[in-house]
């Protein structure tokens, strides 16, 4: 069995949603799943620590993810959020197809890639998050 592991490193330029006073607090949600036609096979779900009041928090967190056979339509879902009293507000998200991405195993691969639109909440056409990507076989 292999094992996929994310380094969270930071993000940056994130919008400003809770007003020119008080700052986002940015957390990340990373969903691995693999994405078939009819069942998909939910690999795991994790989350980052929240960062308080910043639009360019930095994190240096490490996730894994057991028992993966292979990237064979492997698909890593990440969500950007700002937590909130009550519902939190979606900030971003980013798919990233690991079997497209010519991953060597035992070998970091750098992300820096920036976050598309999520759902009804502010965005930063600007936001990025930087991340980097191994699978252990």
């Amino acid at each position: 069995m292999g094992v996929v592991t994310v380094v969270l490193e930071k993000m940056s330029h994130l919008k400003d949603t809770d007003g020119a006073m008080n700052h986002p607090d940015p957390y990340v949600t990373f969903h691995l799943e693999e994405d078939n036609i009819i069942l998909d096979k939910n690999l795991g779900k994790q989350q980052s620590s929240t960062k308080k009041c910043t639009c360019n928090p930095t994190y240096n967190e490490t996730f894994t993810f057991n028992n993966v056979d292979s990237l064979k339509n492997v698909v890593l879902m990440v969500r950007v959020f700002d937590e909130d009293f009550g519902r939190d507000d979606a900030m971003g998200k980013l798919r990233i197809k690991l079997d497209e991405e010519a991953l060597t195993p035992g070998e970091f691969k750098n992300f820096n890639q920036k976050l598309e639109k999520s759902g009804k909440g502010m965005f930063s056409r600007d936001a990025r998050i930087e991340l980097k990507i191994k699978y252990d076989q």
